[in-house]
């Protein structure tokens, strides 16, 4: 079964539009440690949750599933669209 954080680390990352091979490059590890995280075999140290969020531009509470009422309240449905664009748009704007 997957964990919220498998399900979450996909959805970011491919609304950042990586690979998995590119996110494990980052990282510098194998393809093989995305896709095992992304299946929920293995789950990444305290650190390395950190450098994801930060190369995936989240915050270790969304990719843990832990966004309560008040970050909802506090969240920018602007900045929101503007994460779900192409790196390229982004750049552009």
């Amino acid at each position: 079964m997957k964990t919220i954080f498998a399900q979450n680390l996909r959805k970011y990352r491919k609304i950042r539009s990586m690979t998995q091979k590119a996110l494990a490059k980052e990282l510098h590890y194998s393809h093989t440690a995305i896709a095992n995280y992304e299946s929920g075999r293995n789950e990444p140290s305290l650190s390395d949750l950190c450098r994801l969020a930060d190369i995936l531009g989240v915050s270790t509470d969304a990719l843990l599933g832990r966004e309560g009422l008040e970050y909802k309240e506090m969240s920018n449905p602007f900045l929101e669209q503007f994460m779900q664009l192409e790196p390229k748009m982004q750049k552009i704007i």
